[in-house]
């Protein structure tokens, strides 16, 4: 049963960052802000389940590693506004939730008890939006005077996410807003719109919602706890066969022979994988995806390092380094570097400056040397947070 979803919205661009990434996949202490947002909703009591909206254009990677986030149960496309973000999640949202609380991603500091405050008053009161007091002094400008004007700012609260409603309310609320064309700045407004009240509860001064280049770097000053660094190392090998396709790193190269393998048999993603699973202490890759197995034959190697990503920003984890090694004779690895570089960095949604791959010959030894096969090798630093209480992982 599901009683309690969250909607947490990451479909947009962020144009007033100014960065390339969208603003939700910025790192922060070496994890992006979706991955924390996510850490802390999962982490709330009452909140059964997760719609993610995602930008139209993200990898169709991207999805599949989120899918694998706790309470994460579906994942859709945003739409070009906040709004059409919203819309497009609510029709994922199961029919018998009975609350939905919209949060946006880069407010990645909210509590797990923040989620769970919001969501009983909600089932109290229909709406509910966490809101702080304004701290500085409020003026407004009068044009026809040309001069500043000073307002009481007792009068005026600053509205935070989560905003908590009944699902009914919210759904009627966004149905009306569609019928009449309208787009509020944020969901209570058009819950206000609908003609319903909506109650306020204490928020949270550290629940900044990062929007400029400033933001980030007081986020960086919020993050505490002693940080936990894990190095994982792997390995993989297959054998070279004619009529097969030859992928490496997520990239279909031009080569007469190609990897004998369950999967596609790039073993540049397995050996990363397993360097991935391996830094957080997870079992390796046939554990994940058995081999013989219908259900695994033939899968995609990008979907073996989603599912790797998935599980390390579930874990808490955001990755700081990767250094690869292939071993072979042929291809040339040096020609292909930056695609399976640029490749590899948009599967685990990292800066491509943390993505090495380096290509390496045998000078004729070994198997590698014959050209009966490719080996990979790759080494990984992670970063979490280690709670000041100790134990795993967080944050």
């Amino acid at each position: 049963m599901v009683g309690t979803v969250v909607i947490v919205v990451a479909g947009g661009t962020g144009r007033r960052m100014g960065s390339v990434v969208p603003k939700q996949f910025l790192s922060v202490g070496g994890r992006s802000l979706l991955d924390r947002t996510l850490s802390a909703v999962s982490a709330a009591s009452r909140v059964d389940a997760i719609v993610l909206a995602l930008p139209a254009d993200a990898a169709p990677e991207a999805g599949e590693a989120y899918r694998g986030f706790p309470k994460v149960i579906a994942v859709v496309k945003g739409g070009e506004e906040r709004h059409d973000s919203v819309r497009n999640a609510l029709a994922a949202v199961p029919s018998e939730a009975s609350i939905i609380l919209v949060h946006d991603a880069v407010r990645p500091f909210a509590t797990p008890g923040l989620f769970d405050r919001c969501a009983e008053q909600a089932l109290l009161h229909g709406a509910a939006v966490p809101v702080i007091p304004v701290r500085d002094t409020l003026k407004t400008w009068d044009k026809a005077a040309g001069t500043l004007v000073t307002r009481d700012r007792s009068e005026f609260l600053c509205a935070q996410t989560p905003q908590g409603f009944r699902a009914g309310i919210l759904r009627e609320a966004y149905a009306l807003a569609a019928r009449e064309g309208r787009a509020g700045t944020d969901d209570a407004s058009l819950v206000e719109a609908a003609g319903h009240a909506v109650v306020a509860l204490p928020g949270e001064e550290a629940n900044l919602k990062i929007t400029l280049p400033e933001d980030l770097r007081m986020a960086a000053g919020l993050l505490s706890g002693d940080p936990d660094f894990r190095v994982g190392l792997g390995g993989d090998a297959h054998r070279l066969v004619p009529e097969r396709e030859l992928w490496l790193g997520g990239v279909r190269v031009d080569h007469p022979t190609g990897r004998l393998g369950h999967s596609d048999g790039d073993v540049l993603l397995h050996a990363v994988a397993d360097a991935i699973y391996g830094a957080m202490g997870d079992r390796d890759i046939g554990f994940h995806f058995p081999p013989g197995r219908e259900e695994t034959f033939g899968i995609s190697s990008r979907s073996i390092l989603a599912h790797a990503r998935g599980r390390m920003a579930a874990g808490g984890f955001g990755l700081l380094g990767l250094d690869a090694v292939v071993v072979c004779e042929a291809p040339r690895i040096a020609p292909l570097a930056d695609a399976l570089r640029a490749s590899i960095a948009g599967i685990l949604a990292v800066p491509e400056e943390c993505v090495s791959v380096k290509g390496k010959t045998t000078e004729g030894m070994g198997f590698e040397g014959r050209g009966e096969g490719i080996s990979a090798w790759a080494v990984v630093l992670l970063r979490g947070t280690r709670p000041e209480n100790g134990g795993g992982a967080a944050g």
